[in-house]
């Protein structure tokens, strides 16, 4: 009787789970900002996919956009692990780029005489497949005088397979 009571008196109290709130083991968790600037994104058209040859491709994408490219990253031979994930290894072998598509606004990092990003992996739940972790690069507009654009943001969002 006494615990029926306070279940009834929880939400009363404020105590009660609220709806809609992450929990540690929910994904869907995604943030962008453009040269520091926050930009809402649509957790309901960004991916990440995971193909079969290991290559991890983050494609975030804008809410006031969702039907646009918004930024992509590609990581060839993604270990599934938790690490970063750097642009600066192109040279490599491994093809790790981004791009940018707004509008009429292309950019992408390959167009920068430097251009420095990075992915890192904070946490990986297998079971779940989700990944956790933090984005940042820079991309530069196509053409001549094209100005840099520096994109970062965090994630914990699932994984598909391509």
């Amino acid at each position: 009787m006494n615990r029926s009571l306070l279940l009834l008196l929880l939400p009363l109290l404020g105590l009660a789970p609220k709806p809609g709130r992450l929990t540690p083991d929910s994904a869907r968790l995604l943030t962008l900002r453009i040269n520091g600037q926050s930009v809402q994104t649509d957790t309901i058209s960004s991916r990440f996919y995971l193909g079969a040859d290991r290559a991890l491709r983050l494609n975030i994408v804008r809410a006031d956009d969702p039907d646009g490219e918004g930024l992509t990253i590609i990581i060839d031979r993604f270990p599934i692990q938790a690490g970063t994930y750097s642009f600066q290894e192109i040279l490599s072998g491994r093809n790790r780029d981004a791009s940018y598509r707004y509008g009429s606004t292309a950019a992408y990092s390959k167009s920068c005489p430097d251009n420095p990003g990075s992915v890192t992996i904070t946490g990986v739940n297998a079971a779940r497949h989700w990944l956790m972790g933090t984005y940042r690069c820079q991309v530069c507009e196509s053409g001549r005088g094209g100005k840099r654009l520096t994109l970062e943001g965090t994630f914990r969002y699932p994984v598909e397979k391509e």
